[in-house]
């Protein structure tokens, strides 16, 4: 799992669009993704992931923060068959109404100079919605 980690380390230009695609929601940006011991950190301008492998079960764990919302987002994931890493979280639902849900980001490594995200969270239904995509491109190695 820390090889596939390792193939994010990097710095990236990236290009997010929320689902369903608004222009006024597109936002741009650089991503530098750096090792620091077990741990993978991928940095933006108003966010920051932790990542590791737990040695003791194979599986992602790791942390999210933005920097200005006051949630911390807790991970546990793995890759999955589909050869993208799926990291599951909990928190609050999009409707405003208080609740919680859960929600999964899904990352894929297209080629050694692009990597895609989709946010997915799910509905009362128990079915999975997109609500943004991400696309990245290697900007240096």
């Amino acid at each position: 799992m820390s090889d596939w980690l390792d193939r994010m380390v990097g710095e990236w230009t990236l290009e997010g669009r929320s689902v369903p695609d608004d222009p006024a929601q597109v936002r741009t940006g650089v991503e530098r993704v750096s090792r620091h011991g077990a741990w993978i950190v991928i940095e933006g301008e108003d966010y920051r992931f932790q990542l590791a492998t737990d040695p003791a079960t194979g599986r992602v764990t790791g942390d999210f923060v933005h920097w200005e919302h006051p949630q911390l987002w807790t991970y546990d994931g793995a890759v999955e068959a589909n050869g993208a890493l799926h990291l599951y979280s909990r928190g609050p639902d999009m409707t405003g109404e208080g609740g919680e849900t859960d929600y999964v980001d899904v990352f894929e490594i297209v080629s050694p100079e692009e990597r895609r995200s989709v946010g997915r969270i799910r509905e009362a239904d128990g079915s999975w919605r997109d609500f943004s995509r991400t696309t990245y491109r290697r900007s240096e190695p």
